[in-house]
């Protein structure tokens, strides 16, 4: 069944991080009504003011995207990653990294699934290239503004997502997106596995 909607800041639900460590705007929890517990999808912004450990969530694929310009690095073990703005970083959300953040409070996007019943694609969204916007079978697309307001086309008309709002949609028919160059997104394509 299509449907398409644009979730506003006011849409956001704040929630304190599993671990008590910080507060997280969650976008976007399915199936409805789950919890930080039992969610198959989820979709977060969370800024990180103070460093240390990330929360354990075990069966979960985490794509983290850094949204502000301040640095942030993430230590796993011995290893050390750097997050380049609008560079999604994959990794096993049973990991606990250590966050560190040589310049300050920065702000990130959490695209979060479990494993065995969700896969996910994320990537950058320039508006000069007006990306194009296809829902997976039986899954979702998602389109995150970061600057820019965009405008996306859809079955219906046109919906417009400012900075700070999220895209969702499980339209069948693809969606194009614009903005002006200077205009900037986080696309996510969500794809249900076989083992639902």
């Amino acid at each position: 069944m299509s449907w398409l909607r644009v979730l506003k800041a006011t849409d956001y639900k704040t929630t304190p991080w599993k671990n008590g460590g910080g507060v997280t705007q969650d976008i976007l929890l399915l199936p409805e009504d789950s919890t930080q517990e039992n969610f198959d999808i989820r979709l977060s912004l969370a800024p990180i003011v103070t460093e240390g450990p990330f929360s354990s969530f075990p069966g979960i694929d985490r794509h983290i995207t850094l949204l502000s310009s301040g640095a942030l690095d993430l230590v796993f073990g011995s290893e050390t990653r750097s997050l380049k703005r609008l560079e999604p970083l994959y990794f096993d959300s049973v990991q606990q990294p250590v966050s560190k953040l040589p310049d300050g409070a920065v702000r990130v996007l959490n695209v979060m699934t479990r494993r065995g019943r969700w896969h996910a694609q994320v990537m950058p969204a320039s508006g000069g290239k007006e990306p194009l916007l296809a829902a997976p079978d039986g899954g979702l697309v998602i389109l995150h503004a970061v600057t820019g307001v965009w405008q996306v086309g859809h079955s219906l008309g046109a919906a417009l997502v400012h900075p700070g709002e999220t895209l969702v949609s499980r339209e069948e028919s693809t969606l194009r997106a614009s903005c002006d160059a200077s205009g900037e997104a986080v696309v996510a394509f969500l794809s249900p596995t076989g083992s639902r």
